[in-house]
């Protein structure tokens, strides 16, 4: 008798249950559907599905002309790489440089002082710059003790021209004993930038005992990208191994960044002799990641050959701007725009004097050893003007007006090449296209306002 009433029960259940099975079907099947028009791609007519699948525009005999000096640059510095067995590009060419001057040094300098910022300005404050940590020789195929030069350039989204953190002539070389020596930088000389990627162009050569002796140590650039949404101050490791070397470059990222100037003034303390020891400096995140302000331990090889302090008593710093994470709430509610900066002095780094200064001290004096120091600080807001279609199109491009000039330049040279009597002919275009391309900079100036000009005119129209 059990088993029958079990199976009525069942019978009674599943039949109750029928129903509301069917209208869960149906809820499902809503909700699927919604989540296709939800997720899904929206659906596309018959027209515009032929626009998407239509090729790419042809370009224009300007922008084939732009592109062709493009190459035609880019193979200019493009060297054989004996380590790699490679051909690299020794330059940046991020964009099209056919009208960039590489060679030109960035002349954008610091922002205004923290103080006279408004609640605007410091809402809008740049996201993210870095700080060069130390650039070492960590791989030598030519061994060691070595002299090395040249340069390494930071170029940034700011304009993307130079800003040197190594310069050095083939006269002031530094000599590097171990791998464990760094190169000591002088820059940069102004905040960097970095709300995506930047570059690094490294350009190192070896003294050798004549100038035909020198050769190539280290070439090429390090491309540094910045994670998005990641604020750590943690060091970043970037590798490049090229021609005899492989170069090591350690950079601390620096969250919502203000710019610190640093001076060193001798109060008290011989003024006749270098201040015999190391100045170094480091932000809030990155106690164990000195940035080296000064260094010298009795000889003057790593410091250059220049003055160690000034008349006036003024210690001359390697390096003199770091930049300082400004504290957002409610992650950094406990910091401060803080800058600590440290005297040592003796081989074994015994005797050390730290400074703390806090925004917005500006100066304190301290005792170290004999001296008596003044620590004064600017604080400066790192601006940034992200880089314009002044820059990729006008400062690239010179103006449609040189590129078509260059073009048509190239078009009836080509084709009045192909008649021995017109050879002349072709030989003058020839020497007017070179003329055009090296009298670049007095084109852009003269046309590259009316260009800007005319292109935001165009965007009001439309």
């Amino acid at each position: 008798m059990a088993e029958p009433d079990q199976t009525d029960t069942t019978d009674m259940d599943t039949t109750a249950t029928e129903p509301y099975t069917e209208e869960t079907d149906t809820d499902t099947t809503d909700t699927e559907e919604s989540a296709t028009d939800a997720d899904g791609a929206p659906e596309l007519t018959p027209e515009e599905m032929a626009r998407l699948l239509e090729p790419d525009p042809e370009p224009t005999a300007e922008e084939k002309a732009l592109q062709a000096l493009h190459l035609v640059r880019c193979r200019d510095f493009t060297d054989h790489d004996p380590k790699t067995n490679a051909y690299v590009c020794t330059r940046f060419s991020g964009f099209n440089i056919a009208f960039f001057d590489l060679d030109q040094e960035s002349e954008a300098t610091h922002g205004p002082p923290l103080q006279e910022l408004s609640n605007s300005q410091w809402r809008s404050i740049v996201q993210s710059s870095v700080n060069v940590l130390s650039l070492k020789l960590i791989e030598s195929d030519e061994g060691y003790p070595i002299n090395v030069f040249g340069t390494v350039i930071a170029r940034d989204e700011v304009d993307y021209k130079c800003v040197y953190l190594f310069r050095r002539e083939r006269d002031d070389s530094q000599c590097i004993e171990s791998l464990e020596d760094m190169l000591t930088l002088t820059g940069p000389s102004r905040g960097l930038v970095v709300s995506d990627r930047m570059f690094f162009e490294i350009n190192l050569k070896i003294k050798g005992d004549a100038t035909t002796d020198d050769r190539d140590f280290s070439k090429g650039v390090i491309e540094y990208s910045r994670l998005p949404l990641i604020s750590s101050k943690r060091p970043v490791t970037e590798l490049l191994t090229s021609w005899r070397s492989k170069v090591e470059l350690v950079l601390a990222p620096v969250p919502y960044p203000v710019a610190a100037t640093l001076k060193v003034n001798i109060l008290n303390g011989s003024r006749d002799t270098p201040f015999n020891g190391k100045i170094t400096a480091w932000t809030t995140g990155n106690v164990d990641d000195h940035i080296i302000l000064y260094e010298y331990d009795g000889t003057n090889t790593s410091m250059g050959t220049g003055k160690l302090i000034e008349d006036s008593g003024s210690v001359v710093l390697t390096r003199n701007l770091v930049a300082v994470p400004v504290p957002i709430p409610p992650f950094d509610e406990d910091e401060e725009i803080v800058i600590n900066v440290c005297f040592i002095t003796g081989n074994d780094e015994d005797e050390r004097t730290l400074v703390t200064i806090q925004y917005p001290q500006e100066e304190k004096v301290c005792n170290h050893g004999r001296y008596e120091l003044k620590v004064k600080v600017s604080w400066t807001a790192i601006v940034t003007r992200p880089m314009s279609k002044g820059i990729r199109d006008g400062d690239n491009k010179a103006g449609e007006c040189v590129d078509c000039a260059l073009w048509w330049i190239m078009l009836l040279g080509s084709s009045s090449s192909s008649s021995s009597s017109s050879s002349s002919f072709f030989f003058f275009l020839l020497f007017l296209f070179f003329l055009l391309f090296f009298c670049r900079k007095f084109f852009k100036k003269l046309f590259i306002s009316k260009e800007l000009k005319k292109k935001r005119l165009r965007g009001k129209c439309k």
